[in-house]
């Protein structure tokens, strides 16, 4: 007995556990043999290479086992570790399976074992470096991440929505950038001659947007409430200030506003030019402009007193009373014609009444006939003159006392005494104009009252008072009643509000104060102060409007949209900075600090506080002060603030989901022992594999950023969760072998082994994830661009560390089993309940049941029998645990031939309703999703998409290259073209609503020519010499003869004037002029040229006329690069009206491109829906790539293309199962849908490989190969699977909706339909239709026996000796394993007990 015992501290010998090497411990082998676990050969078998000649397939394999064949011994081994290797030989090392096919033991696929061979030989080395240097390693990689996670301090986070959504270096994004583009190449050539037009990009931008949505259902948006408040509202707005930089800064200030006309420096106006900038209104779009409240918001803002008109303030009579100007009592039409009258404003009056600016609002309806300031001129404006005594006596009757309001006392005034004076002693009488209101009638020599009806008392005369005493009695005698009604206009107005049930005792009710009909008022839309070229269409302002018939009248509205046109901050630097001879524009304003920058911060200060202002107002609340929200405001840096807010990072809710991962891993890998944890327990590899993947994500996160991919709100909402969940899936599944590989390997290299028998089911997945995510990139938008960059370099440094620093922490934690320390609790000891080393062999002691479970016997009967070496190679299952149900239950429940039948056709209903799905799926992606559901910007982009389908959209004619003067006719036909599409608005005329800077420049033009013409008819002009004869000649026709001697760089007048006409009769502008006319126009028309919204670049030279007779050449503008025709698009309900309408317009601007002008279109519609025009195409390209990659990458890896097919095939289903959910519960497809498709490739990957190489590896038939599979590797997956469920459920809290919808909700879908496809019906595949073993035994049996060791010296020159540290050898005694291999005789065969399953013959399989 002692003499089995080797003395304390003693070594091993090198051969012990080698064949060669007898032992007497067989004699106390109490257990008798199990299996024939050896292979009887001859002593002096001669283990060198045969040299062996042939052919070029030979001298391959040749080559190839020279390098990979001949590496590994079977004398390296323990006993379990070879019963592992006879039933899944391929699996546990490739060169031993080689040698059996070498010796002509086995056949197989050469091909599959060499590539495996080459890709465990690597693995096993890397494993084994890594137990070597395990502290070195993890010093190293994590110095290398640490410098990664140095980038992050670079880290931009873009919130720039169209730098987010349109793709890069495509045509859209060339197309947005092409004016940018040419300013930079053309920046010396540019003349600034104005404010830019506001650049359109839907998401305010130029425009600042107001929704107001109903305050309850059917609530009609055409009545006097709803459109009241809209007034009350757009007031708010445009009195709203803010103060930056030490000044007050209100809408007026910085919103974008016409040109006024140029005022010539000798002009007696020239002084006031200063007022005439301040009373020229913003523009802007809204409903009430239909009505007169729509000039209460105009302002102008701050107020302007009239005394800063001076001199003219004084002499006009056509401004009211009041002290202040004020757009709700002033008639443009009637001042202009009192100054024009007085100065000749020559071609700009003729601009007044192309514009149509008329009486300005004061022949428009009221929406309130009872304000007191309603016009005489409106169509429903009540006199209440008539009765107010009655009134007074009526309330008096009802004990209410009417107050009256008293005058003010102004005092002395300059300007008003030097007025009434010039009043009082103008002898001729003159007639007060009807638009005049009631309570501003100045009193005027011989002026007949128009509004106040003849006293029923006639005045008083005698023979002794002339006729002129007479009319002034009766004068005054109207003064004072006019004065009377005044003194009571606003209080009986406010009693006839407050008291309509008692309007039958004051007036007849055909006197009545009447509401016009609101709807027809606005019955194809609105128009600005210039009604003639600022037309709102209806859609524009209107939300669902409807009518009694196609084209008929307006009958109800639901919504009201206004829309305010902001300046640029270039714009609002230049109107605020001080120019030479003018008053400070800004009072206060530090001109020194005045710049560009300091212009955007007024511009960013005062749309922010205008947004909030409106999200607090108080009709976004009901009156108990719960949120009733019908207010939505939209400016430019609303989506800009909110995705800058909502992409940081929310800590919270990461380190929540990080710590349920951790909590899942821990209580995976927990095991105690009198409730301390076990040795066994690997709770500190779980949480030390969340660590490693977390650290390994904010590497790859700094690393991104080193190579400048910006982060987005996909970036921080979903990139580390759903890294988390793919990369801890492979720490799993080395968790799962580490407990079986340090069973198996017997303290010899376990770490390579652990590494060699897991590293290829991790490459697989890891690799295909990243192709996967790789593939994404293909999609051409930049935001989904870098998400999928993100997640690729993300997954790559989760693959890093799983290969490097977590096996490292792995070989840390082996030691500590080795030396029986507790888990966490390392200082401690505890009882191994392995005993892998015994004095003696113990007798085999039953394993446990579960009660009721089946027999094995029964299980291999079901199975169509799994081998005993499979079964033994394995331990029994705990009890009532997830892999004890998937042994004793799922399995031979799945082994069934008609559950095979039920699942097939169950996956076959599965695949036909997702068919039906992807059939019911739609294109679409709402703005609104986009944002955090409860923020403002998204709730108004949901109003919008629900209440108004227009868009507003730019069709931009691209030069240098076009003629514009020989190719006019092919513009109007192009413009024509467009405006034919059902989509575009159209006017009566069938023509575009909108006019453009051709047409207005033609209509200027011909009025110049009327103008020539009158003064031609006159003898003004010589026409044989050109020159102008006459003394006195109108501004338009001096305008007229400077354009025509002007062509070119030419000045001729001689032979061209009055010989050639500006515009021809079929509307074409004279060619050899066209640039010189254009100078012109943009120089005198300036107004019209920015309604048109032609936006030139580059602009034409400044040019202004000389009075004198002069030469006045007209320099010719160089040839337009940029310019641009306005439309409006309506009907546009989702996203496939959006598609069709893009593809009608698209066409259009084809055509015309390639007939010779160059356009393309613009505008929201374009930016964001352009991209579903090529969604399918790429989103087919993608998958087609990403699948193509997983069948080559598991081809090579395998070397199996029938398993690949099988794979690719499940992969597809997958694919296709996870279209159909999306359809059938309503997630659209889109970019973002798309993406996760495509990823969802690669990802599924991970429920399918797994399951295809353990089958590989299996020996048995296809049955039994599928229940081994099965067996091992159902629960690892199922960890994964969990893990990756773990790591997006955090999704589900996103803010955004869209993370919700379209990755939380569809990535849960994917592992749903990931477990059902992988877990479930490729089993059955398999079991069918799986791809033969990679070896097979050359006699059929079921178990590969384990070729010869190889001889010490040839096995230590090419393994290197042994590679386990000298620490796990153990010392002192040596305690072998109860299955030490038995003794064998030379050339003769050992018996073999149960031998039963080693006779038994494989099918040709």
């Amino acid at each position: 007995m002692l003499t089995l015992l080797e003395p304390p501290g003693a070594k091993r010998s090198p051969n012990v556990g080698n064949y060669n090497n007898r032992s007497a411990q067989h004699l106390l082998n109490l257990a008798p043999d199990e299996e024939d676990l050896y292979e009887t050969y001859d002593e002096n078998e001669d283990y060198a290479e045969n040299e062996r000649t042939g052919n070029i397939l030979t001298r391959t394999f040749q080559f190839l086992d020279r390098y990979l064949v001949g590496q590994s011994s079977s004398a390296d081994y323990n006993d379990r570790w070879k019963r592992e290797f006879r039933a899944r030989p391929s699996w546990c090392d490739a060169d031993l399976c080689l040698q059996q096919m070498n010796r002509g033991k086995a056949t197989g696929n050469r091909y599959a074992l060499y590539s495996r061979s080459l890709i465990q030989k690597l693995l096993f080395a890397l494993g084994n470096a890594v137990h070597r240097n395990a502290w070195s390693i993890i010093l190293v990689v994590s110095m290398i991440f640490a410098f990664c996670c140095y980038g992050l301090q670079y880290v931009h986070i873009e919130t720039d929505i169209v730098k987010l959504w349109v793709a890069q270096g495509g045509r859209l994004d060339e197309e947005l950038n092409f004016l940018p583009n040419m300013k930079e190449l053309m920046r010396n050539e540019s003349v600034d001659s104005g404010p830019e037009i506001p650049r359109e990009n839907g998401l305010g931008g130029g425009y600042q947007v107001l929704i107001q949505t109903p305050e309850f259902e059917g609530q009609d948006a055409l009545a006097q409430g709803p459109l009241l408040k809209h007034v009350e509202i757009m007031k708010h707005i445009a009195s709203f200030n803010v103060s930056v930089h030490g000044v007050d800064w209100s809408l007026s200030d910085i919103c974008f506003k016409p040109a006024p006309p140029s005022v010539s420096p000798d002009s007696p106006a020239a002084s006031l030019s200063d007022v005439i900038d301040k009373i020229v209104p913003c523009i802007w779009i809204t409903p009430i402009d239909c009505f007169w409240e729509g000039s209460k918001a105009l302002g102008p803002h701050p107020s302007l007193p009239k005394s800063a008109l001076g001199l003219v303030g004084m002499l006009l009579k056509a401004l009211p009373d009041h002290d202040m100007i004020r757009w709700s009592d002033f008639d443009p039409i009637k001042v202009i014609d009192e100054i024009h009258n007085s100065f000749n404003l020559g071609s700009h009056y003729t601009f007044f009444e192309r514009a149509g600016v008329g009486h300005g609002y004061m022949n428009r309806p009221c929406i309130d006939p009872l304000d007191p300031e309603c016009p005489p001129m409106a169509k429903n404006y009540f006199d209440v003159c008539p009765h107010v005594d009655k009134i007074r006596e009526v309330a008096s009757k009802y004990g209410q006392e009417l107050e009256q309001e008293k005058q003010k006392d102004t005092g002395f005034d300059v300007f008003s005494f030097f007025g009434r004076k010039k009043r009082e002693t103008d002898q001729q009488p003159q007639m007060i104009h009807p638009a005049q209101p009631a309570d501003s009638i100045p009193v005027v020599e011989g002026a007949v009252p128009a509004d106040i009806p003849v006293t029923a008392d006639p005045v008083t005369t005698t023979t002794t008072l002339s006729r002129e005493e007479v009319e002034n009695a009766k004068k005054i005698k109207d003064r004072e009643m006019r004065e009377h009604c005044k003194s009571y206009r606003k209080s009986t107005f406010n009693w006839l509000k407050a008291n309509q049930d008692k309007w039958t005792e004051v007036m007849p009710e055909n006197v009545y104060p009447k509401n016009v009909d609101y709807a027809e008022e606005m019955t194809g839309g609105c128009s600005g102060f210039a009604s003639n070229v600022l037309n709102w269409p209806e859609d524009m302002i209107l939300g669902n409007p409807r009518h009694t018939k196609r084209g008929g009248k307006l009958t109800s509205a639901d919504a009201l949209q206004s829309v305010f046109l902001v300046a640029s901050p270039a714009d609002v630097f230049l109107r605020f900075k001080q120019k030479q001879g003018r008053n400070p524009p800004k009072s206060g304003l530090d001109q020194e600090a005045w710049n560009e920058t300091a212009a955007e911060q007024v511009l960013q200060a005062w749309q922010r506080n205008f947004t909030k202002s409106l999200y607090t107002h108080e009709a976004n609340f009901d009156a108990d002060g719960n949120e009733r929200r019908t207010l939505h405001p939209l400016a430019s840096t609303s989506i800009a603030d909110m995705l800058e807010e909502f992409c940081q990072f929310n800590y919270t809710i990461i380190f929540a989901g990080y710590a349920l991962m951790l909590a899942y891993a821990i209580i995976t890998q927990a095991r105690f022992d009198s409730c301390l944890p076990a040795t066994e327990s690997s709770m500190g590899l779980a949480l030390a594999g969340v660590l490693v993947v977390t650290f390994a994500s904010v590497a790859g996160l700094g690393l991104a950023t080193w190579f400048g991919i910006e982060f987005n709100a996909a970036t921080t909402q979903i990139v580390p969760f759903l890294t988390l969940g793919i990369g801890v899936d492979n720490m799993f599944m080395l968790l799962h072998n580490y407990r079986d590989v340090v069973k198996l390997a017997g303290g010899h290299a376990e770490m390579a082994i652990l590494m060699r028998e897991t590293g290829m089911s991790i490459l697989c997945t890891s690799i295909n994830n990243i192709l996967s995510f790789l593939t994404g990139t293909l999609l051409p938008i930049p935001a989904l661009r870098s998400f999928c960059a993100q997640s690729s370099i993300l997954l790559t440094f989760n693959f890093i560390a799983i290969l490097t620093i977590y096996p490292a922490i792995i070989s840390i934690d082996l030691r500590r089993k080795k030396a029986q320390r507790r888990d966490l609790l390392c200082c401690l000891y505890g009882d191994t309940r392995e005993e892998s080393y015994s004095m003696i062999s113990k007798p085999k002691i039953p394993s446990k049941r579960i009660i009721g479970a089946p027999s094995e016997a029964s299980i291999m009967q079901q199975f169509d029998g799994i081998t005993q070496a499979q079964m033994a190679s394995s331990d029994d299952p705990a009890p009532y645990s997830l892999h004890a149900f998937i042994r004793y239950y799922y399995i031979p429940f799945i082994s069934r031939p008609a559950c095979k039948v039920g699942i097939i056709i169950g996956c076959l209903v599965l695949l036909a309703a997702s068919v039906y799905g992807m059939q019911q799926s739609t294109l679409g992606l709402e703005l609104g999703d986009v944002l955090p559901e409860h923020t403002a910007p998204a709730q108004f982009l949901r109003a919008r998409d629900k209440y108004f389908s227009f868009y507003p959209m730019f069709a931009v004619i691209k030069g240098p290259n076009i003629d514009y003067a020989h190719q006019q006719r092919q513009i109007d036909n192009y413009r024509q073209s467009i405006g034919s599409s059902k989509f575009v608005i159209k006017n009566k005329n069938e023509e575009p609503s909108e006019k453009y800077w051709l047409g207005l420049m033609r209509d200027w033009l011909i009025s110049i020519q009327r103008g020539f013409d009158e003064e031609v008819a006159k003898g003004s002009f010589d026409l044989v010499t050109g020159t102008v004869i006459a003394a006195n000649v109108s501004e338009d026709a001096r305008i007229a003869h400077a354009l025509m001697c002007s062509h070119g760089e030419l000045y001729e007048c001689a032979g061209r004037v009055g010989k050639i006409r500006l515009v021809d009769a079929s509307g074409i502008i004279n060619s050899d002029g066209f640039y010189n006319y254009l100078t012109a126009w943009f120089n005198v028309d300036h107004m019209m040229y920015y309604v048109s919204q032609a936006s030139f670049f580059p602009t034409p030279p400044k040019w202004e006329l000389v009075k004198e007779n002069k030469e006045n050449f007209i320099p010719a503008a160089k040839p337009l690069v940029y310019s641009q025709i306005p439309f409006y698009l309506t009907g546009l309900t989702d996203t496939g009206v959006i598609v069709e309408a893009i593809k009608d317009i698209r066409s259009v601007c084809d055509r015309f491109t390639d007939q010779g002008l160059p356009n393309f279109p613009q505008g929201i519609a374009f930016t964001f829906w352009e991209q579903y025009l090529f969604l399918t195409g790429n989103l087919m390209q993608a998958i087609s790539i990403i699948t193509i990659s997983v069948f080559c990458v598991i081809s090579v890896l395998l070397f199996n293309p029938w398993a690949a097919l099988m794979v690719v095939c499940i992969l597809g289903i997958m694919t296709c199962e996870l279209a159909g959910f999306m359809g059938l519960v309503g997630i659209k497809l889109n970019p973002v849908s798309a993406v996760t498709l495509i990823t969802a490739v690669g990802i599924g990957v991970e429920f399918t490989v797994h399951v295809v190489v353990s089958f590989l590896t299996a020996l048995g038939t296809r049955a039994q190969r599928t229940s081994s599979a099965v067996d091992r590797v159902f629960v690892p997956v199922i960890h994964g699977s969990f893990s990756t469920l773990l790591g997006i459920l955090m999704l589900g809290f996103s803010e955004f909706e869209f993370v919700v919808k379209y990755f939380f909700i569809v990535m849960t879908a994917l592992i749903g339909t990931g477990i059902i496809n992988g877990l479930i019906l490729l089993p059955v595949l398999l079991s069918w239709f799986g791809p033969r073993r990679e070896i097979s035994p050359a006699d059929g049996k079921t178990t590969l026996a384990l070729p010869p060791p190889l001889p010490k010296n040839l096995n230590s020159s090419r393994s290197g000796g042994d590679d386990s540290d000298e620490d796990d050898e153990p010392s002192g005694l040596v305690m072998y394993s109860r299955q030490a291999p038995p003794s064998r005789t030379s050339g003769g065969r050992r018996g073999t007990p149960g031998g039963n399953n080693s006779s038994r013959r494989l099918p040709a399989v």
